[in-house]
């Protein structure tokens, strides 16, 4: 994924947000904030994107995000679960319309049998509807998988947004 691919990404799904008077906001463990930079690099930004928590140390998904220590336990930091349970305490610390949330191993340590290293779930959600997941399983550079990881995200809320009839 290119730098430009994006940028293009990231002004559609703005354009996405605006046209349905939506907000948005992150909650971002391996990307270490990436997805809401490019979302913030787009002109105008500030009208639908609220924010981000950042929460790469697993007791900040805890205690900022409030991810149960349980699902941690039972599936994994790296996990489907966790990844919608980041989704939904992003929801309710910003008050967004709709969140994306990110959990994986993008570099070259990390993983177990279940998570391998490259292992990635992205959630976007929204408080009223079914949340989309998805798993990703990158095998490039750590710079490389991050950019791909923020691609992926950002193509699965344009996604979202554009399926769904509750944004119409």
């Amino acid at each position: 994924m290119t730098n430009d691919d994006t940028i293009q990404l990231s002004a559609t799904l703005g354009e996405r947000l605006k046209t349905r008077g939506l907000t948005l906001a992150t909650a971002e463990s391996c990307t270490g904030g990436g997805i809401g930079a490019a979302i913030a690099s787009v002109d105008g930004a500030s009208t639908y994107f609220l924010g981000g928590v950042i929460s790469y140390a697993t007791r900040l998904k805890t205690a900022l995000l409030h991810v149960d220590e349980d699902t941690i336990d039972v599936h994994g930091v790296v996990s489907e679960e966790t990844a919608m349970a980041m989704n939904r305490g992003c929801l309710q610390l910003t008050g967004a319309d709709i969140a994306i949330s990110v959990t994986g191993y993008a570099g070259a340590s990390g993983g177990d049998e279940h998570s391998p290293n490259g292992c990635i779930w992205i959630c976007v959600g929204t408080k009223a509807r079914e949340p989309l997941t998805r798993r990703l399983d990158v095998k490039g550079s750590r710079i490389d998988n991050i950019h791909t990881i923020i691609g992926a995200a950002l193509l699965m809320a344009i996604n979202y947004i554009n399926q769904s009839e509750l944004f119409l």
